[in-house]
């Protein structure tokens, strides 16, 4: 009985490990993150949390252009219009999570904060 019981708490982490990886970081954590590695300088690049804040942003970015280019293709309004190419570096993506305000950036994920800045930077 107790090897049935633990087998099926491992086959619960087993679905639902995905979800855990799959978690948005709070953007409010994202800048606080990513002002720590600036003020580092050309050692930020020994962190761990640089490759922690680069895949959140690209995951995030992957996901919006995934959902802007369906809503393109089956002919729904577009909330923002970007070149075809990559366009929030870091430096543009740290300024617009400076414009917005610290009282909503501590209520939105990275991926809600980066349409914001999406929004305000490339109107239709």
């Amino acid at each position: 009985m107790r090897r049935h019981v633990l087998g099926l708490g491992l086959a619960a982490l087993a679905v639902s490990a995905p979800a855990w990886g799959a978690s948005r970081m709070n953007a409010a954590v994202f800048l606080q993150k990513a002002e720590a590695l600036r003020r580092r300088g050309p050692l930020a690049l020994l962190s761990s949390d640089l490759k922690l804040l680069q895949a959140q942003a690209e995951n995030a970015g992957d996901e919006l252009k995934a959902e802007h280019d369906t809503a393109k293709r089956e002919g729904r309004p577009l909330s923002y219009c970007t070149p075809n190419t990559k366009v929030l570096g870091p430096r543009e993506l740290l300024d617009g999570l400076h414009r917005i305000p610290a009282a909503e950036l501590r209520t939105i994920d990275i991926k809600q904060a980066m349409h914001i800045i999406l929004v305000r930077n490339y109107p239709c």
